[in-house]
């Protein structure tokens, strides 16, 4: 599905990303445009991220003719999340931390969701919609629901947009600082290791 669809969904999601996810959104009066300060730069790149995400699966851009069929989109969710939970993690040295907002704001969108996906799992006892799972001693990326996954997406897209519209410096805070910086060392290692071979 990548090889068939990974070029279109991609090309159409940077569309979507700064065309309407840049475009789209309002702050509350009086909130001022700097008051998420350090952290609004990846918060505005997740929100506008997101909304791309979120919107690549609807069924009207099948019927508009923007996406071949109502699976393509799962090309682009299953990259974006390989991209940012492993992938651009070759561009990082050894033992530093995400710094550049558009990698913070992959790393924030993908962790957080993995994240909620492991809680939703353990409450249900049914499989995460997202997972990272170990085979012959290497870590993989698995999607188990792609429509469950989108409806993440949508989630932290509401609550990315509620931080920004109010001005919660904390939320964005909270969001960055526990998803979008620290590495996993033995991630890293892995894929420094992988992507050198």
């Amino acid at each position: 599905i990548i090889n068939r669809y990974g070029d279109i969904c991609d090309d159409l999601h940077t569309d979507l990303h700064e065309c309407l996810g840049h475009g789209s959104g309002r702050l509350l009066p009086g909130v001022d445009a700097d008051s998420l300060k350090a952290y609004g730069s990846a918060i505005e790149e997740a929100r506008a991220d997101l909304f791309g995400l979120y919107y690549l699966a609807d069924p009207k851009l099948v019927e508009l003719g923007l996406t071949p069929n109502a699976d393509a989109y799962k090309a682009q969710y299953y990259t974006y999340m390989m991209n940012g939970l492993m992938t651009q993690l070759v561009r990082i040295e050894q033992g530093a931390e995400i710094e550049e907002a558009h990698m913070r704001n992959r790393a924030l969108i993908a962790r957080w969701t993995l994240a909620q996906a492991a809680k939703a799992a353990q409450l249900s006892g049914i499989k995460p919609a997202v997972e990272l799972v170990r085979r012959d001693g290497k870590t993989y990326v698995q999607v188990n629901d792609y429509p469950e996954l989108r409806t993440l997406f949508g989630s932290l897209l509401a609550e990315i947009q509620r931080v920004k519209s109010e001005g919660d410096f904390e939320g964005a805070r909270q969001l960055i600082e526990n998803y979008a910086v620290k590495i996993d060392p033995q991630l890293h290692t892995e894929v420094l290791e992988r992507y050198r071979a």
